[in-house]
């Protein structure tokens, strides 16, 4: 049994800088290099590096990024059968620039294959591993359609859904019926529901407005503030663990695959989230969108905080 991830994979171009260029500016690099990223890859590497089986649903073209970024994905785990391959046109990528001094990133993305991936790729992929995944963890970086052919079917096959809504992208609100954990951060929130989430009591107003268009659970993400944990009548609100931050390009991405891995694994949502809080907290220490810890890493420092006990 395990998770299945449909979504992007792409080849993430970074360039560190110990400051941002304003318009028209040009600032000297510290360092140049190629990672492979996409929200999909990195959440599918997630639950694999968490040690649960996870099987990837995504598009690349017909080049060599395309054999690059999926020889390095499997290679950390992830069972990539039902990636598809479209020879007409290039593989996602990802232009980043990181700030060295605070951790902050500007990036532009080039979707390129993520707009080939199609329901009847997602249909293979349920078919072929019906009875062996239990849970759906999907995000808005491949077409709508096929997001919601996804959550649709996973839906009447039975499995857990989770749709993290990012990028921020207009969408049918009635597919959030088809949702069981939504995991949006406070823009996402913002615009799915109408309400402010700028503040503390914004976005906990946006969380209990999204909870009434059909999610059992929301969990919304408030970056160095932790997340919202808010259920239909309850809501709890869920710190961060204070690191020192690298990289924060994943975070997120870290944060959705240590809450399907928990979900998959049975813990109670409130233990659920506390366990993604760490998982991204030692993902911001390192570089990399997919330098996601394994699970002896989220133990010791779940023990190291004195949170063994809440697992």
């Amino acid at each position: 049994m395990g998770v299945l991830v449909i979504g992007s994979i792409h080849a993430d171009f970074y360039v560190k800088t110990w400051k941002f260029p304003s318009p028209g500016e040009t600032v000297k690099g510290s360092s140049f290099f190629v990672l492979t990223g996409g929200k999909g890859a990195n959440q599918a590497v997630g639950c694999a590096r968490l040690g649960v089986p996870s099987y990837l649903v995504s598009a690349v073209g017909g080049d060599d990024l395309g054999r690059m970024v999926l020889r390095d994905v499997q290679s950390k785990g992830v069972d990539v059968s039902y990636v598809h391959v479209d020879p007409g046109t290039h593989t996602g990528v990802a232009f980043i620039v990181l700030n060295e001094s605070t951790g902050e990133n500007l990036i532009v993305v080039a979707p390129g294959a993520d707009d080939s991936l199609r329901p009847e790729h997602v249909e293979r992929a349920l078919t072929d591993l019906q009875g062996r995944v239990r849970v759906l963890l999907t995000q808005l970086e491949v077409p709508l359609d096929t997001v919601y052919y996804a959550l649709r079917r996973c839906k009447e096959l039975g499995l857990t859904t989770i749709l993290n809504p990012a990028p921020a992208r207009k969408l049918d609100l009635g597919i959030l019926e088809y949702v069981d954990f939504l995991t949006p951060n406070r823009v996402e929130a913002t615009q799915l529901s109408g309400v402010d989430a700028t503040s503390f009591e914004g976005a906990l107003r946006a969380a209990e407005r999204l909870t009434e268009l059909g999610p059992r659970v929301v969990v919304l993400t408030l970056g160095s503030d932790g997340a919202l944990l808010v259920t239909r009548g309850s809501a709890k609100h869920v710190p961060a663990f204070r690191v020192r931050v690298v990289d924060t390009v994943g975070a997120g991405d870290a944060f959705n695959a240590g809450l399907a891995v928990a979900i998959y694994e049975g813990m109670d949502i409130e233990r659920a989230v506390l366990f993604a809080n760490a998982v991204a907290a030692l993902k911001i220490t390192r570089v990399g969108a997919q330098s996601v810890p394994d699970r002896r890493e989220v133990e010791e420092f779940l023990a190291s905080r004195g949170e063994l006990r809440e697992l």
